[in-house]
């Protein structure tokens, strides 16, 4: 495999990323069609992951632009790309896809295929050590627990916000710190709507004890 071909993914990424912090996402996801066009269907997996990443963050932009079907093809299409792959980068592209997949499907209102998905995170990544992975299993927990917000379905979304607590809540991560005290916030608003005001005082109580100074 020639390097070069890596080297000049990478400064592609570095070009996306520029116009991404623009907030061009038009040009950005140009790039990354580029690389998808040139990269996807090579042999070497090292090119081939990196297509699969591309794939990713297309499928973001699609899906903050509401093109749902396109974004679901490129989630679907990277995790074909890394199926079977066990490397870091692979491993994170996969969880990435898996979460924005099921973003998406909830979306649509799959509610039933957004959970399977969301749990389908939960399940393969549980145990997971990578930070940027770990996030994401934090991230597919918190979103699933806002789906339900939005379905009105209480239990379950502080259920949700639970089972995100008491799996990392020993974290010593940002990202996942960031994540915990949302959902305690979320927790103490959900109990807000339907309980008495101690459990909601409780939940906003805890996210003090926990984020206070």
């Amino acid at each position: 495999m020639s390097d070069a071909r890596v080297a000049e993914v990478e400064e592609l990424f570095k070009k996306a990323e520029a116009f991404s912090r623009q907030g061009a996402a038009g040009d950005e996801k140009n790039i990354y069609d580029d690389i998808i066009g040139r990269f996807s269907l090579a042999p070497e997996p090292e090119l081939k992951k990196r297509a699969a990443k591309a794939l990713v963050n297309k499928g973001v932009i699609l899906g903050k632009q509401r093109s749902d079907a396109e974004a679901l093809a490129c989630f679907d299409r990277a995790l074909e790309l890394v199926a079977g792959s066990d490397d870091p980068e692979s491993r994170e592209s996969t969880a990435i896809a898996q979460v924005n997949r099921a973003i998406t499907l909830a979306q649509q209102g799959k509610t039933a295929e957004a959970i399977a998905a969301y749990d389908g995170v939960v399940q393969q990544f549980a145990d997971a050590q990578e930070p940027a992975i770990r996030e994401q299993v934090a991230k597919a927990l918190l979103q699933k627990g806002f789906m339900f917000t939005r379905k009105n379905m209480l239990e379950e979304e502080r259920a949700s916000y639970d089972a995100l607590i008491n799996l990392f809540g020993s974290s010593q991560e940002p990202a996942v710190h960031r994540l915990i005290a949302n959902a305690l916030f979320s927790k103490g608003l959900s109990f807000g709507k339907a309980m008495p005001r101690e459990a909601a005082n409780a939940a906003y109580d805890e996210l003090l004890s926990r984020y206070a100074g």
